[in-house]
């Protein structure tokens, strides 16, 4: 992998003389054309559940438009992040189930988001926790948006789902008063096949409806070299469909619906084994099962020419990530008095997701016999079978995901003493109820045809085991999260001047989770499947807290606004049943910011704008992961409060018209995180899970380390040319942008040779010709990549623990050109 550092002292120098940061969705063709005629568009975000100009709010955030979201092509939570500074997500099961973490407060496997993901003002389905799901972008809701608005740092008040991170705000497109729509066909490199259509229609002046689909397919980037199930992974395969209403029902009243479906199914994102441990088995037990096979799995790639960076081995026959989700949300809105308006938001959601991984992209062929140096007879080898660290295989009777969820969200908006006092408040509840069991049967840490498993009957095992059921085995494990959040809140602005205003509020929560697992475990004896052990487990945690911010804005000339802001976060407690008895819960984790920054427009020699940032965080009882292999459940996790750490950095967002059709945005995110204090843990899991799951513990962060999927220096530097092409011939707009992720932390010091992610950037570029010779036609050319490097999303950091370390990567160079057609 190239190395991409940059000096950041030099670099955030750089950025101050040219007073630099991101265009909030203003490489968009509509911002475009407005700048070639010398104006700057207003940018209008939600941030504050009203509509605002983007200047005017007191948030370090990012816009992106749904231009900028369809020329980088993307698809999910993973492709957001990478062209959004101080945004990044944890891709440990893939892209399609990635989750968000911003300014270094990060959703680890088996806690609650750490940042909101809101469509339509309402957060998005929770998941189950035996894998990472739900809670962020999925597949089939990045199309006909107005924006995506990323708000950094916590919202303590206003948003149901309390949480430290920041939100972010998915903003569907609205029924318009006007018919109209598009039919849109995308195509390119790996297969890549675009449909999408979108029709609006007003039925008179007081009711309008909004139909819109996509259906996008893409082979797979990841290239499978062990002969077994699909050869290709890592593929895009959805279809997506929204049914939006609105009406007004009176002068004073309307009511807005949005129905969305998606339904996605591919052949999943497995990991790539990469490197095995140096360790001996003296110093890590587990090396003594997969160190030769490891070695012989890299040799044997190397020898066949299969060892490339985007080759992987997945030995499950049937490799599915399937993702269907349906959310029905309405808002009725209510003006009952002058200034005064109700709100009242309604929301049913079902997340069903299956997932069959080979999690590592091991296979180790070995005979456990040879592994270990014991008399065993080479009777009982089966060259079926492999030594498995761990599969995943979605259950015949059961979904990894099951989940309903209902929102109730009761608000009151209103101007009072002459319209100086800007206020709202009101009432949040959430309720999400598994319709079943969910979980997975996995085989772990035994020698197992894999494809047995699969089969989900216990007659057909074919496993062999030759510490005789002391070590691994096959297990299966049917799951239950329940969640219940409630809340009230209140906010209000007041302007004290014309050119000061305060702005107070507080929101106090109360959250409940409780988790069921019915745990069955299959021991073999050599090759002679044991009577199963059942148990029943099942924990709880209660939270509350009171957050809130107080904030003062000073605007000393008219497009100047300063301001500084205290806001507390917090996020729930919560259960982890796939850890073992006694370290299956985690407690609340809280934060207190401090910000100042300022939002500056200017209309000089060159016009634009400038935003930036500068915050403090002190973060307490911090939810840290800690891997380990249990003597019972194989590699999983537990989740741990660290004592203390703490957050600094800065950011600045801008844009420069430097001529006439030329826009420049950059934006840039730099980020101090330590952990300050963090109790020693080993002691608890080896008291839960016994010796080895003592010795194989491991940390995601130690005293003195950052703080995991935090990028200590990300930035974007974009670059727009929009020119008439002449009377009726249309208009041609050429972009770049060019998108550097500094380093993350992925494991804690001295656990795996790979703590660190290293750094990468990327290059997408377009061409768009709209109006095409006078024509309702528009087409583009659009590249992602264009370097086609090799980077590196995700790094396991099973060293220490499984004795070898699997990646995720990113996608190569992806050309394509959309045609579409409007009307």
């Amino acid at each position: 992998m190239r190395d991409h550092s940059v000096n950041p002292t030099a670099f955030f120098k750089k950025l101050t003389l040219i007073a630099a940061g991101v265009s909030a969705a203003l490489s968009s063709p509509v911002y475009a054309q407005n700048a070639a005629k010398g104006g700057l568009e207003e940018v209008i975000v939600t941030a504050t559940r009203r509509e605002q100009n983007l200047q005017d709010v007191a948030i370090s955030m990012t816009v992106l438009s749904q231009e900028q979201i369809s020329n980088a092509n993307m698809t999910n939570s993973a492709d957001l992040a990478a062209f959004t500074p101080g945004l990044t997500t944890n891709n440990r099961f893939g892209s399609e189930n990635a989750s968000f973490a911003i300014r270094g407060f990060t959703m680890e496997l088996r806690t609650t988001a750490s940042v909101g993901v809101y469509f339509a003002e309402v957060a998005a389905p929770r998941g189950q926790n035996v894998q990472t799901s739900g809670d962020g972008a999925g597949p089939g809701t990045l199309f006909d948006l107005e924006n995506i608005q990323v708000l950094k740092g916590p919202q303590g008040t206003l948003f149901g789902r309390n949480t430290t991170g920041g939100a972010v705000l998915m903003v569907p497109t609205k029924p318009t008063d006007t018919f109209e729509g598009s039919a849109e066909l995308t195509t390119g490199d790996r297969g890549l096949r675009e449909l999408k259509a979108i029709v609006n229609v007003p039925f008179g002046d007081d009711f309008k409806i909004r139909l819109s689909v996509s259906d996008k397919e893409a082979d797979g980037h990841v290239r499978n070299v062990s002969g077994i199930g699909s050869d290709e992974l890592s593929n895009v395969d959805y279809t997506a469909f929204r049914l939006s209403s609105l009406i007004d029902i009176s002068d004073s009243m309307t009511n807005y619906t949005v129905l969305n479906y998606a339904d996605s199914d591919t052949f999943g994102g497995t990991a790539s084994l990469f490197d095995c441990s140096s360790a001996t088995p003296a110093e890590n037990p587990l090396v003594a099962f997969t160190g030769t096979g490891c070695n012989q799995q890299l040799a044997d790639q190397a020898a066949a020419g299969q060892d490339g960076f985007y080759d992987a081995v997945s030995t499950v026959a049937n490799p599915i990530t399937a993702i269907e989700d349906i959310r029905f949300i309405n808002k009725f809105s209510w003006a009952f008095a002058e200034n005064y308006t109700f709100n009242s938001i309604l929301s049913m959601s079902n997340l069903v997701t299956d997932n069959t991984s080979d999690i590592f992209g091991t296979k180790f062929t070995e005979t456990q016999a040879s592994l270990l140096g014991l008399p065993v007879s080479v009777a009982v080898a089966d060259p079926r079978r492999e030594f498995v660290p761990g599969v995943s295989i979605a259950p015949r009777d059961a979904h990894v995901t099951d989940q309903a969820g209902r929102v109730a969200e009761l608000q009151i908006q209103g101007l009072s003493f002459d319209g100086a006092l800007d206020w709202q408040s009101g009432l949040y509840w959430e309720d999400s109820q598994p319709n079943g069991f969910s979980g997975n049967d996995s085989a772990i840490l035994v020698s197992c045809d894999v494809s047995t498993i699969e089969t989900g009957d216990p007659d057909q095992y074919n496993c062999f085991d030759v510490t005789n059921g002391a070590l691994g085995g096959v297990s299966q494990i049917r799951n239950k999260t329940v969640y219940r959040n409630k809340a009230i809140f209140a906010q209000g602005t007041y302007d004290v001047f014309d050119w000061m205003s305060i702005t107070a509020g507080a929101r106090y929560t109360w959250d409940d989770t409780k988790g069921f697992i019915n745990f069955t475990r299959y021991t073999f004896v050599a090759d002679q499947i044991q009577t199963p052990t059942v148990r029943v487990e099942q924990a709880s945690q209660s939270s509350e807290a009171p957050t809130g911010l107080m904030e003062v804005q000073f605007r000393p000339y008219e497009d100047v606004m300063v301001y500084g802001k205290y806001v507390r976060g917090y996020r729930q407690g919560s259960v982890n049943m796939a850890a073992d008895v006694g370290i299956q819960t985690h407690d609340k984790e809280t934060v207190d910011t401090f910000e100042i920054g300022a939002k500056t427009s200017f209309d000089w020699i060159i016009p634009g704008r400038v935003n930036f940032a500068l915050f403090d965080n002190d973060f307490t009882d911090m939810q840290l992961q800690g891997g380990y292999v249990s003597s019972d459940k194989g590699p999983t996790t537990a989740i741990f409060n660290a004592g203390s750490a703490s957050i600094r950095g800065a950011e600045i967002e801008g844009f420069f018209q430097l001529a006439e059709g030329l826009i420049l945005n950059l934006s840039y995110s730099r980020l101090l995180t330590e952990l300050l204090e963090q109790e020693d843990n080993q002691p608890k899991v080896a008291a839960a899970s016994g010796p080895v799951g003592g010795a194989t513990f491991s940390p995601s962060a130690v005293v003195g380390d950052e703080l995991p999927f935090a990028s200590d220096v990300s930035y974007t530097v974009g670059l727009s040319y929009t020119r008439p092409m002449g009377p009726d011939l249309g208009l041609l707009n050429i972009g770049l942008n060019y998108s550097y992720i500094g380093e993350q932390r992925m494991s804690g010091t001295g656990t795996t040779p790979y703590d660190m992610l290293g750094s990468f950037d990327l290059l997408n570029g377009n061409v768009s010709w709209f109006d095409i010779m006078g024509t309702p036609l528009d087409l583009t050319v659009f590249g992602t990549n264009l370097q086609d490097d090799d980077y590196t999303t995700y790094i396991s950091g099973t060293d220490s623990s499984l004795g070898f370390s699997s990646r995720q990567v990113g996608s190569p160079r992806t050309i394509g050109a959309r045609l579409k057609y409007n009307f």
